[in-house]
């Protein structure tokens, strides 16, 4: 919006400098308090909590996932080994041969076998769990990274059709002004024939009607060219002004290119440092 006022200038200010002064910069921390730019980003939030609850959840289910699978290890295991003791306990220390001991055959042997290949079954488990968790947490952190990086272009968005707006309806006033200016220079220009005319027949000292029409021709003539001179020069500053608003505008629209350029840098760097510092998880 323009802000015409007048202003107590030293003869020498250029017309662009009085220019500058009357046009009010379009701020971007204004935009961001325009209704539809609020409501926009109370539509982000919602879809943000909604990816985070999803997210919440589906960890949920993953963890109850790997507690179920690691209780029917532990289970298992459990029972392989109270069955073994149970045959140990039923065979008796007088049902060892001696010559057994050391052998690869000796049941005692065989125990610590078994309780390897129990340890072993952990591990592996354990190994998959932690795989699949360092998967799932990757998944959301991109997924989380993809999402905001849409709603920063789409805040980008919103504030360039504000930013396009507001400088519209700067453009329309312009011209609007110049219009009006216009309208009065016609409207000053007839009332000035008006009164050129009555002036000359009313002058006694043009006595016949010929030497009245020729001075009117004259006063028309005269005023005609000062009138083509005036809406020359009207023209002319009209379109020194708006070439002067479209390069104002066009530097706030590289401002605002400029600033979503570097939220969406920040918001890269930053998912990338987390990359790289990531490290495989598991549920403790």
């Amino acid at each position: 919006m323009f802000v015409w006022f007048s202003l107590f200038l030293h003869p020498s200010a250029r017309p662009f400098d009085i220019f500058q002064q009357q046009v009010e910069w379009i701020n971007i921390a204004d935009l961001r308090r325009e209704k539809l730019f609020l409501k926009l980003q109370k539509k982000l939030a919602k879809e943000w909590v909604e990816m985070k609850n999803k997210h919440q959840k589906s960890r949920e289910n993953v963890q109850k996932q790997q507690q179920s699978s690691v209780d029917r290890l532990v289970k298992r295991n459990h029972l392989n080994s109270t069955s073994l003791g149970e045959r140990n306990t039923e065979a008796g220390p007088s049902c060892r041969h001696p010559s057994l001991a050391g052998r690869v055959s000796d049941p005692a042997q065989n125990a610590a076998v078994v309780l390897t290949e129990e340890q072993q079954m952990m591990r592996s488990l354990v190994q998959t769990q932690t795989d699949e968790w360092s998967q799932l947490l990757r998944r959301h952190e991109q997924e989380e990274f993809e999402q905001h990086k849409g709603q920063i272009l789409q805040e980008n968005a919103m504030l360039k059709d504000l930013l396009i707006s507001r400088q519209q309806q700067q453009m329309a006033t312009l011209r609007a002004k110049f219009t009006a200016e216009s309208k009065d220079l016609i409207q000053t220009q007839t009332k000035k024939n008006m009164l050129d005319k009555q002036a000359i027949q009313q002058d006694r000292n043009a006595k016949t009607n010929a030497e009245k029409d020729r001075r009117k021709k004259e006063l028309n003539e005269k005023n005609l060219k000062q009138f083509m001179e005036e809406r020359k020069r009207l023209g002319t500053k009209c379109g020194r002004h708006e070439e002067q608003l479209i390069k104002k505008h066009n530097e706030q629209s590289e401002q605002l290119e400029k600033e979503a350029a570097k939220a969406l840098e920040l918001e890269e760097m930053s998912h990338r440092e987390s990359l790289l510092a990531s490290q495989p998880q598991c549920i403790v």
